[in-house]
């Protein structure tokens, strides 16, 4: 009787395996693992051993320092109250600006459009449902309407990723934008799953940490983060993750995709800063996940770093992706950017900044929900 329970039950897990690996390797919005030649490419890299990607220090994903039961733990202010309603952006008149000047609108999350002399711009463009390959109801986003409909964006000169996850890098937004997309600038391994989404192979860059792109005045630079990538359960690292320094004559942008803090901000403030504008995660943190999501402290300490003249905490506004409550990351930055003497910008999402309007009042707009 033992003997036939365990048979059955093994039998099961097999069966359950064998499901789960065909629907991972059928659908398309887990996208797709670097080739053999590839992987042999990256042997090369000073960030690459054991078949995966590095990161500058050790950065454990888990501490340990957060008791299982907390992740049960139910809080009111983990969500807004109602939908959070974000400006509407007129893209016509976003898309014209001065070669002098630049319009940067924050999409809600980690995801930018920008216009920087009239070269236009997407940051982590996730403006799916949900921060995930299915559509868990914990993970859906806070605003039912986007400051602009995906289909809306013609004519985009380069979409900038900074790593695979499903909250950054998002298949339904991809397959909208990509045949309005000139060039897709990407750190190596995520071109594989642009081109299972049918994304052009000559439109993909791919970069490693401290290699560069330019067109024209505008200069692309792949930059250190303290993280991890991966899309399914068994391809953790496969790809790499970065950070980037947008510049041109206009302005000068930091953009830290998921980032720990780490050494790496003094180094990049030294070699590629002063920045204009720093956008700084600094949401969805947790101490069991200390090394791999800035705490607002640290964001405001790395802003201080990487020379900012304006910091924005980024990486929340968008999903709860932790426990803390959901607009603490805004709140407990600008508190300690005010004590440190730090100028920081807090739009809504699809408010629409300047060269001219960014040193502004800004309205504490989160307390409305």
């Amino acid at each position: 009787m033992i003997i036939k329970f365990f048979t059955y039950a093994i039998t099961a897990i097999a069966v359950l395996a064998l499901i789960v690996t065909l629907f991972i390797n059928f659908s398309p919005q887990f996208g797709s693992n670097p080739t053999s030649k590839q992987i042999e490419f990256y042997q090369n890299f000073s960030n690459y051993k054991e078949n995966q990607f590095k990161g500058l220090q050790p950065t454990p994903m888990m501490t340990g320092e957060v008791s299982t039961l907390d992740y049960f733990k139910t809080d009111s202010n983990r969500t807004p109250n109602r939908d959070v309603i974000p400006i509407k952006i007129d893209y016509s008149g976003f898309s014209n600006t001065q070669e002098d000047n630049y319009k940067i609108a924050w999409l809600g999350h980690s995801a930018f459009i920008i216009n920087l002399g009239g070269k236009k711009i997407l940051l982590d463009p996730m403006l799916g449902s949900h921060a995930s390959p299915l559509p868990i109801p914990s993970l859906k986003r806070y605003n039912k309407t986007l400051p602009i409909d995906p289909l809306e964006m013609t004519n985009i000169d380069f979409v900038v990723l900074s790593h695979d996850h499903y909250d950054h890098l998002d298949y339904s937004t991809i397959k909208k934008i990509k045949e309005n997309v000139k060039t897709f600038i990407v750190p190596h391994g995520i071109g594989n799953h642009l081109i299972k989404w049918n994304v052009e192979k000559e439109k993909i860059i791919e970069l490693n940490w401290d290699e560069n792109y330019q067109v024209g005045e505008v200069e692309f630079v792949c930059l250190p983060s303290r993280h991890f990538s991966g899309r399914g359960p068994l391809n953790k690292n496969f790809t790499l993750w970065s950070s980037w320094a947008i510049k041109s004559p206009v302005a000068k942008i930091y953009f830290s995709g998921d980032s720990g803090y780490g050494n790496h901000f003094k180094k990049i403030g030294e070699n590629h800063g002063p920045f204009d504008i720093s956008l700084l995660d600094c949401g969805q943190y947790n101490l069991a996940w200390k090394f791999v999501h800035m705490f607002p402290f640290e964001a405001v300490l790395a802003a201080k770093e990487l020379k900012t003249k304006y910091f924005m905490p980024i990486h929340w506004g968008g999903f709860t992706l932790a426990l803390h409550p959901w607009d603490e990351p805004v709140i407990e930055s600008i508190k300690l950017a005010e004590e440190s003497g730090l100028s920081y910008i807090t739009p809504g999402i699809g408010e629409v900044l300047t060269k001219d309007t960014i040193n502004k009042s800004y309205l504490k707009w989160w307390e409305e929900y």
